[in-house]
């Protein structure tokens, strides 16, 4: 396509032109470079929100074992101690997706100052926790924090950075998980030697003090329903998740069929039931009914239900694992350390795959590779050398699987619904996480396999059944041609050339409409060859051009 060169022979009155003389020609680069740093503190910050979840984290699987030798938990028996890593995971996991769907109405950088605050609050308890109540109260205001934190903080991300951006700070904000873990790992025996197990929450309060103090620097940004929330739907849905999560994680020390574990399953459907029914009639749902029905969403949603049950084992059970091999909490923190940086490395990596191989077939590349590690740890009886080429090859399956599937539900949202498709994904990743522990416990105890440590090889082998099924569901998608979009950054600046394409040929017919209209005029008065003619301004017009002044 060619444009027709077109000459405007335009003069500016004198106000105009003593205006454009007082305007300095680079102003625009101040503010471009203003834009620069926003992007780059927005990138900062949504990461250090995941950087600071992630670590809080992987401290209380080393602060646990800890626990049961501190006089504040004595007399306790470890089911009961272990309630500080229950109640928080409940906490996070039954308030992620109301959280992120009142972000996205009642604004994103309000509810990620919010969250950081709870969240420092809760990590200083911890610490300074002088009796058990304290101590849970402070974990469970650290799961509140971190689920406000979560969907806030990709929502922004996806929200505020132009679409050409996008792709590099989901993947930044998706290794920040890894991130998070190798911090703790690497220096948690440093923290635990100088000030106990209270040391190792130190990292989170700290960053979650620096972090709010920069959120208040970001752009505002606004809700997109200035309607009252459904408060009534977001109790039943929180009450809900939280009911089947403790149901599903302490169903294995209560009795699968006791009244406690009934009672919190039947609980969680009837609470479900209900928040399922206001949120259908209420303008501002709990649960935002538009966006399960968005296409790719629902495979977004379950991909990451067996993703988040593949994760939560092999973190799970992975220390249980080396601490029966006899190694000590330093050891064992060093051993998985190779998983942090491969998921660190392989995040990014994801986002250069989807561009040959879409979405789709990133997740079964990512599959494929966790598949590939779980047979190398099934063919060790014990830990080797080997063990961590395993342990690389889970960490590269768990960062391809993890910027996979999450993208593939996120990308099917609508901007307004960022945040709560990021909660609504990562409640999935919870749920699919305690379901796996609980049957992973269950599993160890009664293994289907014998041979030399026959739990750990019966969760290894449910680990490589989980991933032939996420590796064949994303196979058949890539077969029907199903999500070939890649990453949002990819996809936006083709959708943007398509567009500039299609304008540019708009205003091309329009300059050849309104050439041949002036034409036409002109051949009325008897000018055949327009392109001879000068327009000046007319008669007695302030500013008008002489014809000597032409040029």
């Amino acid at each position: 396509m060619t444009l027709t060169p077109i000459r405007e022979h335009v003069t500016l009155p004198p106000a105009a032109k003593k205006a454009a003389a007082k305007t300095p020609k680079k102003r625009r680069r101040p503010h471009r470079h203003r834009a620069r740093r926003g992007y780059v503190l927005l990138r900062v910050v949504a990461a250090g929100a995941v950087v600071a979840i992630m670590a809080d984290s992987t401290a209380t699987t080393l602060a646990v074992p800890l626990l049961s030798a501190d006089p504040m938990t004595a007399g306790l028996p470890l089911a009961e101690i272990t309630w500080v890593s229950t109640g928080n995971f409940a906490a996070v996991a039954a308030l992620l997706a109301t959280a992120g769907r009142f972000a996205d109405l009642l604004g994103r950088r309000s509810v990620l100052a919010l969250g950081l605050l709870i969240y420092g609050l809760g990590a200083t308890a911890v610490i300074l926790a002088p009796a058990w109540h304290i101590l849970l109260a402070g974990r469970l205001a650290e799961g509140l924090g971190a689920a406000m934190m979560f969907p806030a903080s990709l929502g922004l991300l996806l929200g505020e950075l132009p679409p050409s951006r996008r792709a590099g700070a989901v993947a930044l904000w998706g290794a920040s998980s890894g991130i998070g873990a190798l911090a703790l790992q690497g220096g948690g025996g440093w923290l635990m030697e100088a000030y106990g197990w209270r040391g190792l929450y130190l990292p989170g309060a700290i960053l979650a003090g620096l972090l709010l103090c920069l959120t208040i620097r970001l752009p505002r940004s606004r809700g997109s329903n200035r309607r009252i929330p459904d408060i009534l739907g977001a109790f039943a849905l929180v009450g809900a998740i939280a009911s089947a999560v403790i149901a599903v994680s302490r169903g294995d020390v209560w009795g699968w069929t006791s009244d406690r574990t009934l009672i919190c399953a039947g609980a969680a459907v009837v609470l479900l039931g209900a928040a399922l029914a206001t949120s259908w009639r209420h303008p501002a749902g709990a649960i935002d009914m538009g966006l399960w029905r968005r296409p790719g969403f629902l495979w977004g949603g379950s991909a990451s239900f067996l993703y988040g049950a593949l994760s939560f084992i092999v973190l799970a059970t992975g220390p249980l694992y080396l601490r029966e091999s006899g190694f000590d909490t330093i050891q064992i923190g060093w051993w998985l350390t190779p998983i942090s940086i491969a998921m660190i490395v392989a995040s990014p990596m994801a986002t250069l795959a989807s561009r040959r191989l879409s979405l789709n077939g990133v997740i079964y590349l990512g599959a494929l590779i966790l598949g590939g590690g779980c047979a190398l740890l099934l063919a060790q009886p014990s830990p080797t050398a080997w063990s961590l080429l395993g342990a690389v090859l889970l960490g590269s399956g768990f960062g391809l699987l993890s910027t996979g599937t999450f993208t593939a539900g996120t990308i099917a949202a609508e901007p307004t619904q960022y945040a709560a498709a990021v909660g609504a994904i990562n409640t999935a990743r919870m749920l699919g996480g305690a379901i796996g522990v609980a049957a992973a416990s269950v599993l160890i105890e009664h293994p289907f396999l014998s041979g030399p440590a026959p739990g750990f090889a019966s969760v290894f082998t449910t680990c490589l059944g989980i991933t032939a099924i996420i590796g064949t569901a994303a196979l058949v998608r890539v077969a029907r041609g199903a999500g070939r979009t890649p990453m949002p950054g990819v996809l936006a600046l083709e959708e943007e050339v398509a567009m500039l394409r299609h304008l540019l040929a708009e205003l091309r017919a329009s300059f050849i409409q309104v050439r041949a209209e002036a034409e036409e005029e002109l051949a009325r008065f008897g000018i055949n060859d327009p392109s001879g003619v000068r327009v000046g301004w007319p008669p007695g017009v302030p500013g008008q051009r002489q014809p000597s002044d032409q040029r």
